[in-house]
């Protein structure tokens, strides 16, 4: 399919982000038939619907973490958590910002090969998204990363087998790199045979997803919009090879850049944490982040933590300490940079106009 008939449908992909569903072609013009079919707007219900889980996970997250802090001694706790150090504060901040930025770069080369997309421009819309995305459901995030791409006439099926691509790479690096490098620290097995569990399960998937490829064209063909976006998705495996390599290999670096972050957090807590072991349980650790039970993991990722931390014999206190700096730096990085960056935006198109 070429660029023009690409944009023929671009005023049809709009109502994916305004309405959630795709408006039927000829919708504006009489439709089929000559009747006019009306766009669906989204009910009241579902809006009360999403509301409803946004706070259920709030207050699932919420009580994971007072949970938390009652299996630990508050004053030991407070004494730690009121003195952190300073030099680890600032390392944990500046590679916590590296890990944002390299997020950016690395889905900002998938989504480059359909249209030039300034960088910088959509860096500012990546940290802007991860903000939101801290605070709120991801896939609002994801909205505004794909309201960027149709601005760079990117359209919706391109810029979202981008955001697919990237978040599949992520998992299997998380899942099949990292995890078993962690289960080696817990589980009484070889670590050869954990490490051959491990390849075992990387062919496997491999499998599934040559299966997957080999029906997709016959899944997918039913439904137009459908039919363009595995058209953009495969390209990554035949045309754009490169560029999802260059991908893969940035998602490496930034798993240890996520590592990094929290050893200096638990190091600010006056903890002195293995290298290899700690990027490999923050790297498993960020597969929680995904399970849709609390906000960005809220309460799981801590409770996690804790457990896997004091296992490898650090105190518990401390850790808890540390992962609170984690949490609450991203917290308040969230609100601030949405508040910024949304102001920025908002001024910026005024003076546009």
């Amino acid at each position: 399919m070429n660029r023009s008939e690409e944009m023929d449908h671009v005023a049809d992909k709009d109502d994916v982000l305004n309405h959630g569903s795709v408006r039927p072609r000829g919708a504006d013009s009489g439709g089929v038939g000559g009747d006019e079919v009306p766009c669906r707007k989204k009910a009241p219900a579902s809006t009360a619907k999403k509301i409803i889980l946004f706070v259920l996970r709030l207050t699932i997250g919420v009580a994971i973490i007072l949970w938390i802090f009652k299996s630990v001694d508050p004053g030991i706790f407070k004494t730690v958590a009121v003195s952190p150090r300073l030099i680890p504060m600032v390392a944990m901040v500046v590679c916590s910002l590296l890990f944002v930025f390299l997020g950016g770069f690395k889905l900002w080369i998938l989504l480059r090969v359909f249209s030039p997309i300034n960088l910088w421009m959509f860096t500012g819309y990546f940290f802007l998204a991860g903000s939101i995305g801290s605070l709120a459901p991801a896939i609002l995030g994801d909205f505004t990363l794909i309201g960027l791409a149709k601005r760079s006439k990117i359209p919706v099926h391109e810029s979202v087998s981008a955001l697919l691509m990237d978040r599949f790479v992520t998992m299997v690096i998380a899942l099949f790199v990292f995890t078993p490098f962690t289960l080696m620290l817990f589980l009484p097995l070889h670590p050869l045979y954990m490490l051959l569990f491990s390849v075992i399960s990387l062919l496997l998937a491999g499998g599934l997803a040559w299966l997957f490829l080999l029906a997709a064209p016959i899944l997918f063909d039913k439904l137009a919009i459908t039919k363009r976006f595995w058209e953009s998705f495969s390209l990554y495996m035949t045309r754009y090879r490169v560029s999802l390599f260059q991908n893969i290999l940035i998602s490496g670096v930034r798993g240890i850049v996520s590592g990094l972050t929290l050893i200096f957090a638990l190091m600010a807590a006056k903890l002195s944490p293995p290298l290899i072991a700690t990027i490999c349980i923050s790297n498993s650790l960020s597969i929680l982040t995904h399970i849709p039970v609390s906000l960005s993991g809220l309460g799981l990722f801590e409770g996690s933590g804790l457990v896997l931390f004091v296992e490898i014999g650090l105190n518990k206190e401390q850790v808890l300490a540390g992962l609170f700096y984690h949490r609450a730096y991203i917290i308040l990085w969230a609100v601030m940079t949405s508040c910024l960056l949304t102001l920025v935006f908002v001024i910026r198109r005024k003076l546009k106009k």
